[in-house]
């Protein structure tokens, strides 16, 4: 009889120790195929990121550049427009809303995208800084009308805030002023604004720009945005250009006639190529001289800060007349004309759907006293007081 040998069975324990290697190696593998994956993806979406931060660094810089040329147009157009001003055998140094410089922006493509700009009058703003002008009665007046133009754009703008305008008046000259002796009841100086938290002291000078309204001790961000499009900051005694204020600048100064009814009557003046606007300030005192004449009432003075362009003497105004017929002296209570020396350019560039908003305050002065020595002409320039980059999202 044959037999079978006996085979010997597996151990069980060597088959559990062999599926458990397998499956540790298969696990292992996937997480480093996972970790691998995680890796290759991070790196690529860096790189994406770099590309796309590269190319918008290159995008600002070229709409940047795009920008300087246009202050450069904007340059361009201003000192265009003062000589064309003084050519002629009767130069008229005017500067009014129908001129070239100060029509809508018009996009102007370039590589990429496109650029654009707007001239604005400063000196057809009310000036903030005019509240430290050199004559005491006309810093006195300024400050009363800074408080009408706060009340008629909506100051304060808060329902629930115990600000009232004259506070904010008194607390800006305080701002201004170079003493530490608070104006009215409702002034603040130093000692007030270092218990602030942080700290602070006053300027104690005149103001740049329009964001250094935050500082002021109970302006708000609101009501600076009301006041954005109606107030500059430029020397003190800058007069007001009477040709490109807004009607309701010209209301807050109290002019005696309706800040509407003088825009409808600049519009209306034909002299010469001017494009509407008055010629100088003679036609603007007549205007005041003529509705007082058919209202009765007492149009305030509004002496001109330039001598007469054609040697005349100065023009009786309209206070003058009212003045004299009373038998009282003369009271000036401002400084206004026809033409500007300040301007501001907001300009836009988009380039690669990424814009880029400049804003840049221009000066020229009307007639520099320099002789080319070549030609023996006038010199007409203008120079870039201050230029800044503002937040994309504004529009030009």
């Amino acid at each position: 009889m044959r037999t079978t040998p006996l085979r010997r069975a597996p151990h069980p324990r060597g088959v559990a120790v062999g599926h458990k290697q397998r499956g540790t190696v298969l696990i292992t593998v996937i997480m480093m195929v996972a970790i691998a994956a995680v890796i290759v993806t991070d790196m690529s979406y860096r790189q994406k990121m770099d590309i796309k931060r590269t190319s918008a660094l290159l995008s600002r810089d070229q709409a940047y550049q795009y920008l300087l040329g246009a202050e450069e147009i904007a340059n361009w157009s201003l000192v265009r427009d003062l000589k064309d001003d003084h050519d002629g055998s009767d130069p008229v140094i005017a500067d009014t809303l129908g001129e070239p410089w100060a029509q809508p922006p018009q996009p102007f493509p370039v590589a990429g995208g496109f650029i654009q700009g707007r001239i604005t009058d400063l000196q057809g703003r009310f000036n903030v800084n005019s509240l430290l002008a050199s004559d005491p009665k006309v810093a006195q007046k300024q400050r009363d009308r800074l408080r009408m133009l706060m009340d008629l754009v909506g100051i304060p703008s808060a329902s629930d805030t115990d600000v009232t305008t004259p506070m904010l008046v008194e607390r800006l000259v305080d701002w201004l002023d170079a003493n530490q002796e608070p104006t009215g009841f409702d002034g603040r100086e130093d000692l007030d604004y270092l218990t602030e938290d942080p700290p602070y002291r006053a300027a104690n000078r005149v103001l740049w720009d329009l964001s250094e309204l935050m500082l002021v001790a109970g302006f708000t961000a609101d009501d600076i945005a009301l006041l954005a499009d109606y107030v500059s900051f430029l020397p003190p005694d800058t007069p007001l250009n009477v040709n490109t204020a807004s009607a309701l600048v010209l209301d807050a100064y109290q002019l005696g006639i309706p800040g509407a009814q003088i825009v409808e009557a600049r519009e209306q003046e034909d002299p010469g190529n001017l494009d509407g606007g008055f010629r100088d300030m003679k036609a603007f005192n007549d205007l005041l001289l003529r509705v007082a004449a058919q209202t009765g009432g007492q149009p305030q003075n509004v002496t001109a800060d330039a001598t007469n362009p054609s040697g005349e003497p100065p023009a009786l105004t309209a206070q003058d007349a009212a003045n004299r017929a009373r038998g009282n002296p003369q009271t000036p209570v401002g400084n206004f004309t026809v033409s500007s020396e300040f301007f501001e350019l907001a300009a836009e560039a988009v380039i690669n759907q990424k814009p880029v908003l400049m804003r840049a305050v221009l000066y020229r002065p009307e007639l520099e006293d320099q002789a080319d020595n070549r030609n023996n002409k006038q010199r007409f320039t203008i120079k870039t007081l201050a230029r800044k980059l503002e937040d994309p999202l504004k529009r030009v």
